[in-house]
């Protein structure tokens, strides 16, 4: 073992020290390996390299696991190497295999503070107290010194959704990485910022009600009022019964399929934790069919 200052051996009793507490200040790569294991060679030198340049900003932690059998297990290791990523005492990241020095860098980098993040906290304090355009200015520059910060770019689409500038927020999300367009925060935004997108102008709900009222089957009024409904407080199951009814009474249309894509859209936007989503979704199972 070298004398690397920011390298660990972890043993079961030291876990706890060495990772789950360390982590509360900065991520800790876990690195499960075993001396037969020629790729988990090949990687350790890369791993450490990188923990001396950072110097502090991670920390590593070596784990035999023909020693420690115990703590693989506990931890699902079915292959090596395999490195995870311990923030606040929990995994939440990990890669396997002896990936090059550019790849491992990049899982580094998604998890290690910068000054970035201050001016991310920053401007969500400015927004919370109604100074939305310095919090956007805010953002703005400080994603001129750090183009390549994913969560940079994404509170900075948030803020521009928020103000309305939908446009603004989907151009911002087109230049992240597709590892990032793939976490379910982005996804949602995404999903968010269409759904601002295909609403358009603000539509007279009240005039679209009348005219549903005087003809129910009239599909493209009730697309055209979900959409209204789900921009306003409150009103977001409304505009899913709106798209249920089209799908229902529009078999075979164009506008039912535009109903389910939008319903669709809209599940997205409020995530998989959302106890509507569940319901809605079986709902309109049963509307398909």
């Amino acid at each position: 073992m070298s004398d690397n200052p920011f390298v660990t051996v972890v043993t079961q009793e030291s876990f706890p020290t060495e990772v789950t507490q360390r982590s509360a200040a900065v991520p800790v790569l876990v690195d499960f390996w075993a001396d037969w294991c020629a790729p988990c060679k090949m990687l350790a030198p890369v791993l450490e390299k990188l923990a001396l340049e950072y110097e502090g900003k991670f920390l590593m932690a070596k784990i035999n696991t023909e020693v420690e059998r115990d703590l693989a297990a506990q931890y699902a290791v079915r292959s090596l190497p395999t490195v995870k990523v311990f923030r606040h005492g929990a995994p939440v990241d990990e890669f396997m295999g002896a990936l090059p020095e550019s790849a491992v860098r990049e899982v580094i980098e998604r998890h290690i503070e910068r000054p970035a993040d201050l001016d991310i906290a920053e401007a969500a304090d400015l927004a919370d107290s109604g100074n939305v355009e310095a919090a956007l200015t805010l953002l703005k520059e400080s994603l001129t010194d750090d183009p390549g910060y994913s969560p940079l770019r994404v509170a900075l689409a948030q803020q521009q959704l928020n103000t309305k500038d939908a446009q603004g927020a989907l151009e911002t999300l087109a230049e992240l990485p597709l590892v990032a367009k793939q976490e379910e925060e982005t996804k949602t935004l995404q999903a968010r910022i269409e759904l601002a997108l295909n609403a358009g102008e603000t539509c007279d709900t009240d005039g679209l009600a009348q005219r549903i009222a005087q003809n129910p089957n009239d599909l493209s009024a009730r697309i055209r009022l979900a959409g209204g409904l789900f921009h306003q407080p409150g009103q977001v199951e409304p505009a899913m019964t709106q798209l249920l009814e089209v799908i229902k009474r529009g078999r075979g249309a164009s506008e039912a399929d535009q109903a389910r894509q939008t319903l669709l859209q809209i599940f997205a936007s409020l995530g998989n934790q959302d106890q509507r989503v569940g319901r809605y979704r079986r709902l309109l199972a049963q509307a398909l069919n």
